[in-house]
């Protein structure tokens, strides 16, 4: 009898041994730094959209400018994308992470890469692969179809439905009518509109490392 407690006692002390030694090795293994790299990346990625869509665009830095920053990557000279790209995001981002910049017409059904820094071709030196994780902020840009015009003179001249006065002797619509369709103040196909539809576009960051 002594001798099966002995060996009973002995038999829970080497399960007890063993379970402590495997959760060692089972919390010692945790990339506990997962989760402070993902919000890094998730910081990094939205911080650098939002940096870009508030700064102003400067010429000696971007060859074609046009609003701010991000208004000149996605509506400024395609030539100059790429360019364009690595003075602005490339700058932000330290170069242990690597990013991917997309472009999508369709309200984000289809995606267009405008660079890459794990392009063979990209020649950047930043992060090439993704090892850890992968991050994505989107922001909205957009801009108009056509090109804001003023015209002349102004149609919402008012003095009274006869015109008297008004310049060219048009008749002004301030209340007397609505805004026609025909030139000066229209093309019925929106194309001379004096404030054009805009151009909805959505710009996705990706930051891995």
């Amino acid at each position: 009898m002594r001798a099966f407690i002995f060996s009973l006692d002995a038999f829970v002390a080497f399960t007890l041994a063993l379970v402590a030694v495997y959760s060692l090795i089972f919390f010692s293994s945790i990339p506990s730094s997962y989760y402070y790299l993902l919000t890094q990346a998730h910081y990094l990625s939205r911080d650098t959209l939002y940096a870009l869509s508030a700064s102003d665009c400067t010429e000696p830095l971007f060859a074609s400018c046009k609003g701010s920053v991000m208004d000149s990557i996605v509506f400024g000279d395609p030539d100059s994308m790429r360019d364009s790209i690595m003075n602005s995001a490339g700058t932000a981002i330290p170069s242990q992470f690597g990013y991917v910049m997309e472009l999508s017409n369709d309200s984000g059904k289809s995606w267009r890469v405008l660079y890459d820094t794990a392009h063979p071709e990209s020649g950047d030196n930043h992060a090439n692969s993704t090892k850890r994780l992968s991050v994505s902020s989107q922001v909205i840009v957009f801009d108009y179809s056509g090109k804001m015009t003023k015209d002349s003179p102004n149609p919402w001249f008012y003095r009274s439905c006869t015109g008297l006065g008004a310049p060219g002797g048009l008749v002004q619509l301030l209340t007397c009518s609505d805004i026609p369709s025909t030139p000066p103040y229209g093309g019925g196909d929106g194309s001379l509109d004096i404030v054009p539809s805009a151009g909805i576009r959505l710009v996705r960051l990706t930051v891995f490392i």
